[in-house]
């Protein structure tokens, strides 16, 4: 993959793309905020997740946290294209970097009509890769619903150790829900 990254500090100042076999992940612009609302209005996609926007106005919210994540050094989303024709088909990012304790957190999203292609853990490679060659952190985690069977088989395909359960740990459609805490190390991914 080539990565594009111009970092001062180990801090992250620029992110311009990673190109993958399929895919190609960008910066999310305000510019993609259509693509975003295309996702995050979807019930089937947000089922496990605790944001649900319906109009261009609401989705600004989850805009104003990608960039602010990436204006204040603790974040960056990428937009994930398909490399044949740039169709965006879900976002990828980072979060919560904590440059003092070497870790951060993994999140990702794709339009339902792209599951089960293999996509998410192509394009999570990579950013793990990001994360510990060009971030220099440690620690990458995420948080994933007990009820989300998916998103778990995902974290076993990247190598991620479940590390615990957080019980009724926060609402989600009205019910308490519990979260599984995930963590991959630097020392668990071969090179």
């Amino acid at each position: 993959p080539l990565y594009y990254c111009i970092t001062a500090n180990k801090k992250i100042m620029e992110i311009e793309k990673i190109i993958t076999e399929r895919l190609i992940l960008r910066k999310v612009e305000q510019s993609d905020a259509s693509s975003i609302l295309k996702g995050l209005s979807n019930d089937k996609l947000t089922k496990y997740m605790l944001i649900r926007y319906y109009n261009l106005s609401e989705v600004q919210e989850q805009m104003d946290f990608y960039s602010n994540h990436f204006n204040n050094k603790t974040g960056a989303y990428w937009l994930i294209e398909l490399k044949n024709n740039h169709t965006p088909i879900g976002v990828i990012g980072i979060n919560d970097i904590h440059y003092s304790n070497k870790k951060c957190e993994l999140g990702y999203w794709l339009y339902p009509e792209f599951w089960n292609n293999g996509y998410i853990v192509e394009a999570a490679k990579n950013v793990i890769d990001f994360c510990f060659d060009k971030l220099q952190l440690n620690r990458i985690e995420a948080d994933v619903e007990t009820e989300n069977t998916a998103s778990i088989s995902i974290m076993k395909k990247l190598g991620f150790i479940h590390e615990g359960t957080l019980r009724e740990f926060e609402m989600n459609n009205s019910k308490l829900i519990d979260l599984m805490k995930f963590a991959l190390l630097k020392r668990d991914v071969q090179h």
